[in-house]
Parts: C-alpha cells; sequence; structure tokens
C-alpha cells in the first residue's frame, strides 16, 4: 500500500498557521516528556495546549470525510483499525502517518482558521513526521524532544492500556513486536527529520528535571 500526500491540504494549512507567531509544536517519541513539558510551559506562560493525540483519536473523527480525508476514513472505517495498521509494514506505515498528517493539518487549520493570528498555543506531539510539519510552520516555532530508549515505556499503568488491546489480536505476541518495532522506529524518524530540517532538539538524561528541560525547549523556541 502507498499513500500519497495531498499537497494541497498542506498548502491549505501553512495558509492558515504559517503566519501566527506565537504557535508552537513540541515534537517527541513516546515517553519523551511531551505532555509533562507542554504542561509545564503552559502555566508558566499561559500558553493553552492542543493535545494532537486527544483529536486525533477523538473529535477528529467525526469530521474525517472520504472526499477530503481519504485515508484517515479508510483507517477510522476499517474493521479493527489497530490491526489494521499493524498489518503494514514499516515503509506503508510510514506513508500513512505522511499522509494522515496532511489530512490532520487540516483539521487543525479549521479549528484555528477563525481564532485570532496573536494567540497563544502548544501544541502537544501527535505526529511521526517532523519535516511536513517544517513545511507549514517556522521552523523555529519547533522543538524535539529527545530521551534515551526507554524499552519499557509501554508497560507503565499510564499505557498500559494499549498493549492489553493489542493482546486481543490475532497473534498477540507477533503484534506486540510489531508495535514495539514501529514505535522505536517513529522515535528514530522523528529525530533524524529534525536533524535534517534544522529544527532544535532537547536532549533529555537521567539527570534533567522537567523544569530544566521545560527552560531549554523555552528557549529554543523563543518564548
Amino acid at each position: 500500500m502507498h499513500f500519497p500526500v495531498n499537497s494541497d491540504l498542506i498548502a491549505h494549512a501553512r495558509d492558515v498557521l504559517s503566519c501566527r507567531k506565537r504557535l508552537f509544536w513540541i515534537v517527541g517519541g513516546a515517553g519523551s516528556g511531551k505532555t509533562t513539558i507542554c504542561s509545564i510551559l503552559s502555566e508558566r506562560y499561559a500558553f493553552p495546549v492542543y493535545n494532537m493525540d486527544a483529536h486525533i483519536y477523538g473529535s477528529y473523527h467525526s469530521r474525517f470525510t472520504p472526499e477530503r480525508h481519504p485515508v484517515n476514513t479508510a483507517w477510522t472505517t476499517s474493521e479493527n483499525r489497530l490491526a489494521w495498521l499493524l498489518s503494514m509494514s514499516w515503509d506503508e506505515f510510514n506513508s500513512f502517518n505522511q499522509s494522515a498528517l496532511a489530512e490532520y493539518l487540516d483539521l487543525l487549520a479549521e479549528d484555528l482558521a477563525g481564532t485570532r493570528p496573536g494567540s497563544p498555543l502548544l501544541i502537544d506531539g501527535g505526529i511521526s513526521n517532523p519535516a511536513i510539519i517544517a513545511q507549514v510552520i517556522p521552523i523555529r516555532h519547533i522543538v524535539c524532544l529527545s530521551a534515551p530508549l526507554d524499552v519499557n515505556v509501554w508497560e507503565s499503568a499510564a499505557r498500559q492500556p494499549m498493549k492489553e488491546t493489542i493482546y486481543q489480536l490475532p497473534n498477540p505476541e507477533e503484534a506486540w513486536l510489531k508495535f514495539l518495532d514501529f514505535d522505536k522506529q517513529i522515535t528514530r524518524t522523528i529525530e533524524i527529520e529534525s536533524q535534517d530540517n534544522n529544527i532544535s532538539i532537547c536532549l533529555m538524561n537521567s539527570n534533567t528535571s522537567p523544569e530544566a528541560l521545560a527552560g531549554e525547549a523555552a528557549r529554543k523556541i523563543g518564548l
């Protein structure tokens, strides 16, 4: 399977989002601290947070249309959404993510079109391909959080439901291992695309406090 990226949707999103001087996007792999850092920055600077995952897996579903959002329509109307994604090869899954992101950007632009251009907003993750984000908003408004790979990140209580859902699929052990491999490759893709597109990267280690990381992220994006 190959999923083409709709360049018209990207251009439309760029028209709406590129001029917003107080729109910032925090990207990174699972467990890199995106939500924590967004929460700290939101409190520190009184910025609202737009949680992309919450919209992708929630409110966007009722807004996908076959004509404008065919890739996400195919995903949300599949018999088993997770099994459909895990049936793909990595190249197919990465192609899906890129195409789906163009459609997410279309809905994000729709949400923000009626707001004041100077309104502040922090966007919390929700994407696997920052190279596409770099086509839509200024690169200096994007920061990537990079944390050491934690093999147990999906074993935490908050993320345990994902494993439980995967273990309801046929061949659950195989599906779980594939999910973990996809997750590693997503993190690698985010970091490589950030490097290739000159997106600022904040490195976190075991000695880095969330407050210190938030301060570094704020400096990188000019808050």
